[in-house]
Parts: C-alpha cells; sequence; structure tokens
C-alpha cells in the first residue's frame, strides 16, 4: 500500500483503489447529515454520551470494582512503558514487561467493549457513525480513475458494509482523517518487540531463527499448536511433554505394545474387528430351506440356441 498526502492507495484482487480527502461541499453535507441524526435521536430519547456512566452503573455493567482494576492496569501500562523508556535492565525482562504491557491493554480493551457498544447507541456515537459513514462511501475511489466505488453514495455503502473493499477502504478512509497509523505501530511495547526483533510483521512473538514461539519461548505453528522442528524446513506436531502427535487425527502417533499379565507374558486379545476398529456382529444363521429339485429339460433343443444345447448335454 502507498501513501500520500490526501489519499492512500490500497489494493485488492490486482486492482488499485483509493481513499481521498473530502473536499468543503462534502463536509459540509456530512455535517448537515450528523446535525440531523443527532436532533432525530435525541427526540426519541437515546441516552447522551454524559449520562453513559449512569447507565452503565444502573445495568450493573460498571462498579467502583471495575474501575479500580481498569484504573490499576491503566497504571501497569504506564508503568511498563516508563521501565522501556529507561532501559538499563536485561533483554528478557523487558520482553516481559512489553508482553504484560500487551495483556493488560487487551483487558482494557475487553472491559471497556460493553461501553464502546452503548456508546454507538448515544446521540454522539449516532451521529458520529452517519458523519464518518457518508464521508467514506463518496470517498472511497478507483484508484486510476478516480470514480466513486459506491455509486449511489452512502445508502449503497450501508447495504454492502461487509464487501473486502468496503473493510479495507473504512480503516484506511479513519487513517486519512485522523492522521494517526496503524495504532499497533504507535504502541511503546510493540516499537520495543519489533526494534530487537522480538516479532514479526503482525507482532507475533519469533525466536532468533524467526520461526513462531509462544510466551514461554516454545515453538509453535501458524495455527497455535506446540511443534519440534526436524530440520530446517520440515517439523512435528507435539503435546505438552514433547510427545508426538498426528496432525490429522490429534491422537498420539505412537506404536502399540500388548500390555503384559503378571508374569511379563503379552496379553493378546481376540480380535473382534473388521479392520477398521470397530467390532462387527456375525450374522445370524439363515434357516435352511430345502432346495426344490430343477424340473428336467424335455424335447430336442432349438437350434440357435447352441448354450442350451451344452447345457443339456452337460447335465445328461
Amino acid at each position: 500500500m502507498s501513501e500520500e498526502s490526501n489519499k492512500r492507495v490500497f489494493i485488492i484482487d490486482d486492482i488499485e483503489y483509493a481513499v481521498r480527502r473530502p473536499t468543503l461541499q462534502e463536509l459540509t453535507k456530512a455535517n448537515e447529515q450528523r446535525a440531523k441524526t443527532f436532533n432525530q435521536s435525541l427526540q426519541r430519547g437515546d441516552l447522551l454520551r454524559d449520562q453513559l456512566d449512569g447507565e452503565l452503573r444502573k445495568r450493573e455493567l460498571w462498579n467502583d470494582d471495575r474501575e479500580a482494576e481498569y484504573q490499576g492496569l491503566r497504571q501497569s501500562v504506564i508503568d511498563g512503558e516508563f521501565a522501556l523508556s529507561k532501559g538499563g535492565i536485561s533483554l528478557s525482562e523487558a520482553r516481559d514487561i512489553a508482553l504484560a504491557m500487551s495483556d493488560s491493554r487487551q483487558r482494557m480493551i475487553s472491559m471497556l467493549s460493553t461501553r464502546s457498544e452503548l456508546d454507538q447507541n448515544t446521540c454522539e456515537g449516532k451521529a458520529d457513525a452517519i458523519r464518518f459513514n457518508y464521508l467514506f462511501s463518496v470517498c472511497l475511489v478507483y484508484n486510476d480513475t478516480d470514480e466513486a466505488y459506491f455509486k449511489e453514495g452512502l445508502g449503497e455503502y450501508l447495504l454492502n458494509q461487509e464487501d473486502p473493499v468496503a473493510l479495507k477502504g473504512a480503516t484506511e478512509f479513519y487513517y486519512l482523517i485522523s492522521g494517526s497509523e496503524d495504532v499497533d505501530k504507535s504502541l511503546p511495547e510493540n516499537k520495543f518487540l519489533s526494534q530487537y526483533s522480538l516479532v514479526d510483521e503482525n507482532y507475533r512473538l519469533i525466536d532468533k531463527d524467526g520461526r513462531l514461539i509462544s510466551k514461554d519461548g516454545k515453538h509453535i505453528d501458524e495455527n497455535g499448536n506446540l511443534i519440534r522442528w526436524i530440520n530446517d524446513e520440515e517439523y512435528e506436531i507435539i503435546d505438552q511433554k514433547g510427545r508426538k502427535v498426528d496432525e490429522q487425527s490429534g491422537k498420539f502417533d505412537v506404536e502399540f505394545s500388548p500390555f503384559l499379565d503378571d508374569d511379563g507374558k503379552p496379553i493378546v486379545l481376540e480380535d473382534k474387528s473388521d479392520g477398521d476398529g470397530e467390532e462387527t456382529e456375525e450374522p445370524e444363521p439363515e434357516e435352511e430351506v430345502a432346495e426344490k429339485p430343477k424340473p428336467k429339460r424335455r424335447g430336442r433343443p432349438k437350434k440357435n440356441q447352441p448354450e442350451k444345447k451344452e447345457e443339456a448335454e452337460s447335465a445328461s
């Protein structure tokens, strides 16, 4: 993806798209949409942001204990940032501090998820959303022609928000108009981890050879399964104790040996399976039915039926 001061370009399926900055006329129209939506929401009796804290406590979604926990997490992030800024500690200790900061942020985000959901339904939340959506719907274009992607504007975008181009474009548009970059890149802990090559481009932990690892330093695959490298190209999946696990079935990949009796001799079980590991029921014996004697063929066979002639000769 390339970036310019007035647009951000991105590619989906080999086609270049861009989000551009809105014109003054578009900003005016967006602000009108925002004011209209705010007034309609206010007339319906929707919450204002100033009332959000009270509503959360009323619904028992927030209380003093949760507030104290949140502030404690926030303080731990600040303290971690100070430690990384100051330095003077081992790299492994700094790594642990950075990972603890990341965990604290994730917990804070989780705690605020309910607040964020309610905020979207406040008068201000709905007004801000319609303003952003309107501007994005008119500023998403094909990069080579500057032709609008959503020719019908806001209404078409609202019906196609899951479109891959719309999903990527909305993120790029947010970065463009807010003047901010990828949030992950700006976090102090991620800057530190990237600077010392402790994570890959997606901020996943890696070892000195660039192989994925867990927080406790064990090798893992793309899906988070524990693995053991056989050579530079191959690995096998293992459990917590290093025992090999079959990738397809998830069962231990080990050759079975018979159990032993008290004398140390192998116990051999009678095989009652059909070869697939499942026992099969023996078919019940069918009652014998006396076979009726076949009637003897009489007369001379026809010449145009040599098969029947042979049967007659073999029966005689």
